[in-house]
């Protein structure tokens, strides 16, 4: 099904089509709205050649990774949703009701936003905006999608493929791909906006919704920390490294950066980093458009540094990867955002060390920790970042229950997973009391009985010190309930 993209200037009209759709669409309980999951996945089946093909002439990956890091993951994300949407947006019985509250029933449930923008990504154009896209339609929003002007092929590609599996047509309009087109979405009548890129972009879009009070997630840049502790393979350690720094040519959002070692064993994870580095990589470093900026932004943080004491750990920083060995946190390279095959190495005298280098960076949004699984997993719940491997990189974001989302400059919000569904809804707390006891209306009238002694009785009950004090309150709740709705009637 080919689709026309629409212009900036037709967007309110698209809005409008939208939020009639959704208005029918979010009336449909969460288990009606996963019909096209089944097949838009068996889709996924039928057009992953296609799907490779397009993602390699537009961003340049080979079909390996094609497979293993944009269309096994999105089925699979596909899959856990249509189990576990029901579940998460079913509605929510509350508990442990008050006694001033009894004989009320309260509920919590979650409504869909409304109509949700997505500007997409192109580093990975069909695995993250898929996720998002997906989540937003079954949450029972309407979507205005813009994908990445570097990767506009897959864009359409991915929106044709909905709406081949069944997602009715106004509910999701594809947006032309230029970049002020990003801008008119931003500052249309949105309810909700997702975006994926760089810190830069963020910070602009936080400030045009600012005014408006329009709420976003944003998933923003990340300079990924590795701590190898003592007790770590410092070989695995780096081939590890090596791998989060190179997947998909070092252009990855939560690839390895920072690389704290302990001491005692930076000697052998520099030696493994070399040996490693002897082997010319494959890399595409020319795709999309913009790369070559994004290289010598790179290289110039990383002679900056080498100026500043640090040094190449092999060769001369004539080509990427850049290796630097000597860093350290007082270096801009270590708090600026590279988008780019950059890898850094400090040496650290003690776990103290490596969590004050770690947090002298504004990125939080992935970290690694390589140690006993013991001690790592302890270190790792000390970090800021929002998704921490032990002993691996990068794999875990494939997991369709687990959400992908950073704090500080990398961002807020969560996509992917229970918490990037709810992202998509707002709470609604429904109250309903029953019967017509409301002895409450009486504090609004002049007069009428003192509920002070009712008042505090209830208190004493529920909090006060020590069971005996509990205990003598409760039982003398029924006279002054009595009291108080004799001198009432009185």
């Amino acid at each position: 099904m080919r689709i026309q993209p629409i212009q900036s200037g037709e967007l309110p009209e698209a809005l409008v089509r939208a939020r009639a759709a959704q208005a029918e669409w979010s009336l449909l309980p969460p288990r009606k709205r996963n019909f096209w999951l089944a097949p838009f996945r068996a889709w996924l089946v039928d057009q992953s050649s296609h799907w490779c093909h397009t993602i390699d002439a537009e961003v340049g990956k080979s079909r390996e990774e094609c497979l293993a890091t944009e269309i096994l993951p999105l089925a699979a994300a596909c899959a856990h949703l249509a189990q576990s949407a029901p579940r998460l947006l079913a509605p929510r019985r509350a508990k442990g009701t008050p006694l001033f509250l009894t004989g009320a029933t309260d509920k919590v449930h979650r409504r869909p936003r409304g109509v949700v923008g997505v500007i997409g990504t192109w580093n990975y154009p069909l695995l993250l905006s898929g996720v998002q896209l997906a989540q937003a339609l079954v949450a029972g929003n309407a979507v205005v999608f813009k994908p990445s002007e570097k990767a506009p092929a897959s864009g359409m590609l991915l929106v044709e493929g909905l709406l081949a599996a069944g997602v009715p047509p106004d509910l999701i309009q594809l947006l032309e791909t230029d970049a002020t087109a990003g801008e008119t979405l931003v500052a249309s009548e949105i309810d909700h906006l997702v975006f994926t890129g760089s810190r830069a972009v963020g910070v602009r879009i936080a400030a045009a919704l600012a005014p408006r009070m329009v709420s976003s997630t944003l998933e923003l840049s990340g300079h990924d920390a590795l701590l190898v502790l003592p007790g770590a393979d410092p070989k695995e350690a780096a081939r590890a490294a090596w791998f989060g720094t190179m997947a998909n040519s070092g252009r990855t959002c939560i690839a390895t950066r920072r690389c704290l070692v302990s001491a005692s064993l930076v000697e052998g994870f520099r030696d493994e980093l070399a040996k490693l580095a002897a082997i010319p990589p494959s890399m595409v470093l020319d795709k999309p458009e913009g790369g070559k900026a994004r290289l010598a932004h790179a290289r110039g943080l990383a002679d900056e540094a080498v100026a500043a004491g640090a040094r190449y750990l092999t060769g001369t920083g004539e080509s990427p990867p850049y290796l630097i060995d000597n860093v350290n946190p007082g270096m801009r390279i270590w708090r600026e955002d590279a988008f780019a095959p950059v890898l850094m190495i400090m040496s650290c005298a003690d776990e103290r060390e490596m969590l004050m280098a770690e947090t002298a960076c504004p990125f939080a949004l992935g970290a690694a920790v390589f140690g006993p699984p013991r001690e790592a997993e302890a270190m790792a719940m000390r970090l800021r970042a929002g998704l921490v491997t032990v002993n691996d990189v990068l794999v875990a974001v494939g997991h369709p229950d687990t959400p992908l989302g950073g704090c500080g400059a990398s961002g807020w919000g969560a996509t992917q997973g229970a918490e990037g569904l709810l992202e998509m809804t707002v709470p609604q707390a429904l109250h309903i009391s029953h019967g017509s006891f409301r002895p409450h209306y009486s504090m609004a009238i002049p007069g009428h009985a003192d509920m002070g002694d009712l008042l505090e009785s209830m208190l004493r009950s529920g909090h006060a010190r020590g069971w005996a004090g509990r205990v003598a309150a409760f039982l003398a709740l029924p006279g002054h309930a009595w009291r108080w709705w004799r001198n009432g009637k009185s």
